[in-house]
């Protein structure tokens, strides 16, 4: 029997094929997996992810994660655009590549962003350029996303890799949707550092993947108008960097990095480093409390 679908009124949403799969490689053979997703800087193209991803240390405070595990290359995942069918449909292509992670344990190939240790700025960008060999990839940021009003409160999606390879039968994993919402104000930064919180059941693997921000009908616009005659509107946000208390028992609160950080690392970038420093300028900043 072949296999059909119900005659559902949707659509493909090209946006879920913007998340990359990450397969980690390392000493030992344990699966470890992760997100990252495309960026286009003038002739270039990055992978994004987070710096713990890539050093398997906690930016934060320096701890080892993972009992100490760290990556040595990461396998690549992706979606490449193909020809356009007669039926309106675009074939894919799903490659694979190997990304050596550093030169020698001293010289990683990735850059971070200026403040990464001051602020505990936990992304980075790899220059995948040569290594993609010119496939029309998705990049985040090739689209045009309107500036939507964001609240407290206001509805968010993690799209990366949760579930395990192990379960997938496609080449590639398709990521998943992770529903959620903001869960501080978004223009106060989080603990004196360029993110705010997200509420969230995320899962592991969905470190470094992009977060969206997507209403449902008519949306508020950032100058105050009202767009009836939406169906779906999404806005890039930032980079998903991981839940803040891993834990059973403690809130499910998520850290996103602002947006605006990728284009600043780029502009700025400095070489990578697996060395963790512990921030001077976020101390300068805690408050002195008086007497009782």
């Amino acid at each position: 029997m072949q296999m059909t679908l119900p005659d559902y009124a949707t659509r493909f949403d090209s946006l879920s094929l913007s998340a990359c799969f990450l397969d980690l490689k390392g000493v030992g053979d344990a699966p470890r997996q992760a997100t990252g997703f495309f960026w286009r800087r003038s002739e270039k193209v990055f992978l994004i992810t987070n710096w713990h991803v890539v050093t398997g240390l906690n930016l934060m405070d320096g701890k080892a994660i993972g009992n100490h595990w760290v990556p040595e290359r990461i396998v690549l995942r992706y979606f490449v655009k193909g020809a356009s069918q007669p039926d309106g449909w675009r074939s894919m292509t799903v490659p694979d590549i190997n990304l050596s992670l550093f030169e020698d344990f001293h010289k990683p190939y990735w850059v971070q962003h200026p403040m990464a240790y001051e602020w505990n700025v936990d992304v980075v960008a790899l220059d995948v350029t040569e290594k993609l060999g010119g496939g029309d990839v998705f990049c985040v940021n090739d689209y045009t996303y309107p500036r939507l009003y964001h609240f407290a409160g206001s509805e968010i999606f993690v799209l990366g890799h949760a579930l395990p390879e192990t379960t997938n039968a496609y080449p590639v994993p398709f990521p998943i949707w992770k529903r959620g919402s903001i869960a501080s104000e978004i223009i106060v930064p989080w603990n004196m550092r360029p993110a705010f919180l997200i509420d969230s059941r995320t899962s592991k693997g969905m470190s470094g993947s992009p977060v969206f921000a997507r209403v449902f009908g008519p949306a508020a616009h950032g100058d105050g108008s009202i767009h009836a005659d939406n169906i779906l509107v999404s806005e890039f946000m930032g980079i998903y960097s991981g839940r803040l208390f891993d834990d059973e028992n403690n809130a499910s609160v998520g850290l996103v990095w602002h947006r605006n950080l990728i284009d600043q690392l780029l502009a700025e970038p400095v070489s990578g480093s697996r060395d963790w420093k512990k921030s001077e300028s976020i101390q300068m900043f805690t408050s002195v409390r008086g007497k009782e």
